[in-house]
């Protein structure tokens, strides 16, 4: 159809000119330039981004690599522990103090790196965008010893150690002092506060101190210019009357042998005032903490046996230069692992020299090897989880609180002695065979986690084996062969706790006197009359013989593993409440 009447035109229907042949083909050609050019911007930007993708993997693997020098007024500081704060990771500064330092971060976030020595205060820097070296400055802890330094209260340390503080103030170390057990064994008293019942150090030595407080009240004893008396201790007004509180323990810059303390060694403090502001002098086992008011200071002495062993050791010399025949208890590798060189010495506790025994048997490749007190009696549990990864709480948190892997955070339960930890402590294994008209038990005991001898510390404390037979009605067999409990387990009913004649066996460390008293206390000892306890990773065998009055009969037999905090004897005297603990049971 023609509009207009013209045939062949080139106006449309709409009365508009038709584009010309010519036209619509570069048109065409434009378009499809267009196309391909927006197809090479794409798949450039997809080749790039990929590109840039794996580069940025790439870093994630590699991440920033810090390096640049400890310095300190004095030069370089060398064997400084560098690392960012809160990793496990660090590495050590060589002589020119030069450190580089591999991190999973990337590298254009700012790290706060921190240094770290014994002997210095811990510092930080926070890393540059720039390639420019991250250098970090120390300052040394000039040694001036202030005797007259007054303690610092925890109840200052628990405004920032909230969770920490409750885990010390509900364990047996933040009240040594007001102990009542201790009290009644230094004044003679009992716990209904009767005087005169005894024993007691101060019945037997009314014109002495003794040596109690060393360890019962150590920041007592440190000062210098107070009593030793622990009842003048308890009654005073200062921070430290109750125990061994926060800032005595981290004062302590190393530990020394001193044959003039009942340990044979002394904590070494580092006691300072600051000159101005609140700042507060610690030492610890972290090379990262850089945090006011805390002055910090990095010190391995924190990870080691030898720090407890400044309370959880006991020597006593015996006077007028008494001798004591040691090898009808311990063999000779026994005695000298507890340093002793003669036998004018009794060796009360040796928690510590237990320890180090073990760890100096153990081979390198030994998983044992290298573990340490702090790692059982300041470790995790499970009724404590969530676990912490902080050691700073609330408030203090938010500002600067380091992230941690709860296995660098030691919480201060400082627990031994209880449910928790004796469970695991010793394992045990029943046989049974019957000949005849005999039945006999093989009782084995293992130390299969105690990294000291079971039990250990207080020489009041023991461990019983309590074994029963019966025959297939139930009836108790008669015993023919084998030990019995010691009158000291208790005379009287089983069913109170009394165990005295049935047969087992007890584990302790006995002290006696020249009058052949046996558990004497140790300021009237002169001997060790028995040491039965049973050595880590030590198993040992016990034969018990029944009579059976049936050949055919079907006996059985049960036996368990009793922890006693206090032998039956004294705590009867004392009227101390004091429960069993069951470790564990067998049933053959």
């Amino acid at each position: 159809m023609d509009y207009c009447g013209i045939e062949g035109s080139n106006v449309s229907a709409m009365g508009l000119r038709k584009p010309s042949k010519d036209k619509r083909m570069y048109r065409k050609k434009t378009i499809l330039l267009l196309s391909l050019s927006i197809l090479a911007i794409f798949f450039s930007l997809f080749y790039f981004e990929k590109r840039i993708l794996a580069q940025t993997s790439q870093r994630k693997i590699l991440g920033a690599v810090i390096q640049g020098r400890v310095l300190s007024p004095y030069g370089p500081v060398e064997n400084a522990r560098v690392r960012v704060v809160g990793e496990e990771k660090y590495t050590l500064t060589d002589r020119q103090g030069r450190y580089v330092l591999q991190t999973q971060h990337p590298p254009v976030l700012k790290l706060r790196v921190t240094a770290g020595k014994e002997g210095w205060f811990n510092n930080a820097q926070i890393t540059s965008n720039s390639s420019q070296d991250t250098d970090i400055f120390m300052y040394p802890i000039y040694l001036n010893d202030q005797p007259d330094y007054s303690f610092i209260s925890p109840v200052t340390c628990a405004g920032c150690h909230i969770k920490l503080s409750r885990y010390w103030d509900q364990s047996k170390m933040a009240h040594t002092t007001s102990n009542p057990k201790v009290l009644d064994m230094y004044n003679g008293t009992d716990a209904l506060r009767r005087e005169g019942v005894g024993p007691g150090y101060r019945l037997d030595n009314p014109n002495s101190n003794g040596n109690c407080a060393e360890c019962h009240a150590p920041s007592a004893v440190a000062s210098g210019r107070w009593s030793q008396d622990l009842n003048a201790v308890l009654q005073s007004s200062r921070a430290e009357w109750d125990g061994i509180s926060c800032d005595f323990c981290h004062k302590i810059r190393k530990v020394t042998q001193n044959k003039d303390k009942p340990s044979g060694v002394s904590a070494v403090l580092e006691r300072q005032s600051s000159s101005s502001g609140p700042s507060i002098l610690v030492f610890g086992p972290y090379d990262d903490v850089v945090v006011s008011p805390m002055a910090a200071s990095y010190n391995q002495v924190y990870e080691q046996g030898q720090y407890c062993s400044v309370c959880h050791s006991h020597f006593k010399k015996l006077d007028g230069g008494k001798t004591w025949s040691y090898n009808k208890v311990y063999s000779t590798s026994e005695w000298k692992g507890f340093g002793l060189e003669n036998n004018t010495v009794v060796p009360v506790q040796t928690t510590y020299q237990e320890w180090k025994m073990w760890q100096d048997q153990l081979s390198f490749d030994d998983p044992n090897k290298g573990k340490k007190c702090q790692d059982c009696h300041m470790s995790w549990r499970k009724e404590m989880l969530p676990y912490d990864n902080y050691v700073v709480d609330k408030g203090a948190r938010h500002m600067w609180g380091t992230h941690r892997s709860p296995k660098n955070i030691h919480p201060h339960h400082f627990d031994g002695g209880t449910q928790t930890q004796l469970k695991t402590a010793l394992a045990m294994e029943l046989e049974g065979e019957t000949s005849g008209n005999r039945l006999t038990v093989n009782v084995y005991i293992t130390n299969t986690n105690g990294g000291h001898w079971v039990p250990t510390g207080e020489t009041m404390r023991s461990v019983m084996l309590l074994l029963q037979a019966r025959d297939a009605s139930g009836k108790p067999l008669k015993m023919i062969k084998g030990s019995r409990l010691p009158e000291w387990t208790g005379v009287g009913k089983a069913g109170a706790g009394n165990y005295a004649g049935l047969p087992g066996a007890v584990f302790a460390r006995v002290l006696g006197d020249d009058q052949g008293n046996l558990h004497v206390p140790f300021w009237r000892a002169t001997h060790i009359a028995v040491d039965n306890r049973i050595r880590p990773k030590g198993t040992v065998t016990l034969q018990f013989q029944f009579a059976l009055e049936n050949p055919e009969d079907e006996p059985s037999a049960e036996a368990k593993i009793i922890y006693r905090p206090v032998i039956r004897p004294l705590a009867e005297q004392k009227r101390w409440l004091v429960e069993d603990i069951l470790i564990t049971s067998s049933v053959w």
